[in-house]
């Protein structure tokens, strides 16, 4: 087995970026691939339109007076905007925002919009909504949130004749490609390297978005790594924030023994710095909580008395193999 040494950025752009990830195991360069090209497709977090309300649209197949395009057709135009939060400081974002389009103008774009939407920015200004007459005046009411992935539209939440929902694209991501190499090592050429090409709408740089995506995974292979939950649980109307403390240091502990493989007070002794674990503990008073050990029959009852047996028995054994 070996780790990969390097990441390197061949490509990097507001919309596109390509890395290089190298060397991998053979055979690792389509599992991480495959993981991450998944994660960024449908797991990344976005902002898109979700329903539409028009004056004199009752429903999605109907037309508008002086409006060439029918509501399907300008859902489907309204579901290509591309939205970026302007700066994090708006901590609660409207449900709706209203928009008056009353200029004379016959070609309405994504950037007529923007200065009804002040907390977003519209990245693709240019694309087209519809076409009307110059004097016919329009009302629309966007519904915006955050989300994840592609969320189907759900009808029983919208009356019919007032809120016209939308099939949602909250994915920043537009696509992802990766490509998998063999790769030199030591005069070796069993290995893999990675080329991930990940393409973005602008509201996420791909450099961004591959770390995400890389914590997404992390986030969820930890709870391998440390193995179940112990039954210790922190109360959770508890006021007491020294107790809350030792029940978290108690549950690290008891994740370090099992993974130390230490079972018994046996393979406790064994190891060189107990005297240091066992103050420790004292410190901070968890010498009062009681260890369930494997066997729960045989608990000992007095840890101190059986501790000086053996380090009694420990100091005879030594001063006999020295006095022979």
């Amino acid at each position: 087995m070996i780790s990969p040494a390097q990441i390197k950025i061949l490509k990097h752009s507001k919309n596109r970026g390509k890395f290089l990830i190298k060397p991998l195991s053979t055979g690792f360069g389509i599992t991480i691939g495959n993981s991450l090209r998944r994660v960024l497709i449908s797991y990344l977090e976005g902002y898109a339109i979700y329903y539409i309300m028009i004056n004199g649209g009752k429903h999605e197949f109907s037309y508008i007076d002086g409006v060439i395009e029918n509501i399907t057709e300008i859902i489907l135009n309204l579901k290509q905007i591309r939205l970026k939060l302007k700066s994090k400081i708006y901590k609660k974002i409207p449900e709706h925002f209203t928009i008056f389009l009353t200029k004379k103008k016959s070609k309405i774009t994504a950037g007529d919009i923007c200065g009804s939407i002040t907390c977003f920015k519209v990245l693709n200004p240019n694309l087209l909504i519809l076409n009307k007459e110059l004097d016919t005046n329009l009302k629309i009411t966007l519904g915006i949130k955050k989300g994840v992935g592609y969320v189907p539209v759900n009808s029983k939440y919208f009356k019919i004749g007032k809120k016209i929902p939308i099939d949602t694209i909250f994915s920043p991501i537009r696509n992802v490609i990766f490509k998998v190499e063999t790769c030199e090592v030591n005069n070796s050429y069993d290995y893999d390297s990675l080329i991930i090409d990940i393409r973005t709408d602008g509201s996420i740089t791909p450099k961004n978005a591959l770390k995400k995506a890389s914590s997404i995974l992390i986030q969820h292979f930890t709870l391998f790594f440390n193995g179940k939950k112990t039954e210790l649980k922190i109360p959770r109307k508890s006021t007491d924030y020294k107790e809350r403390i030792k029940y978290l240091f108690m549950q690290k502990l008891l994740n370090g023994l099992k993974f130390a493989k230490i079972k018994t007070w046996a393979d406790l002794v064994k190891v060189n710095n107990f005297g240091i674990i066992n103050k420790t503990m004292k410190k901070l008073g968890l010498d009062k909580y009681q260890m369930k050990i494997y066997n729960k029959k045989k608990r000992i009852k007095n840890f101190r008395e059986k501790m000086r047996k053996i380090i009694k028995l420990r100091n005879v054994i030594k001063r006999r193999k020295m006095t022979k």
